[in-house]
């Protein structure tokens, strides 16, 4: 799920450190480079059916938490929580449902961090 909708879209800003072309665009050193996270786990090349939401997917190489020196320290944390309140919330309430349309979720406007500004369920 984290590589489908993960919740920071693009990287910190970056500039480049040297002249190079990218997909047939000239980039120069110096220039300001902003690093689409959210489109590069949609990448057709790195996952099969990148649009769809499947959950039983294998393991991914997603960029939720960053990669390499920018890898998130807390992404260990982040899982194990999201994992058990899942967990917990599923396994209290069987029958959780959303408490609305899909249509009518509204996304916090934020560059930075992404998510909704509220997500009504009925817990039954």
């Amino acid at each position: 799920m984290l590589r489908f909708n993960g919740p920071v879209e693009f990287s910190t800003d970056r500039w480049a450190s040297e002249s190079f072309i990218f997909m047939g665009q000239q980039v120069k050193k110096g220039d300001h480079v902003l690093v689409s996270l959210a489109s590069a786990d949609h990448d057709p090349t790195k996952f099969d059916n990148p649009s769809n939401l499947d959950i039983t997917r294998e393991k991914s190489p997603h960029l939720a938490f960053g990669k390499g020196i920018h890898y998130c320290l807390g992404a260990p944390l982040a899982k194990l929580e999201g994992e058990i309140a899942l967990q917990v919330l599923l396994e209290e309430y069987p029958n959780l449902s959303l408490a609305t349309d899909l249509s009518h979720l509204q996304w916090r406007e934020s560059f930075i961090i992404r998510g909704l500004k509220n997500f009504p369920i009925k817990l039954y």
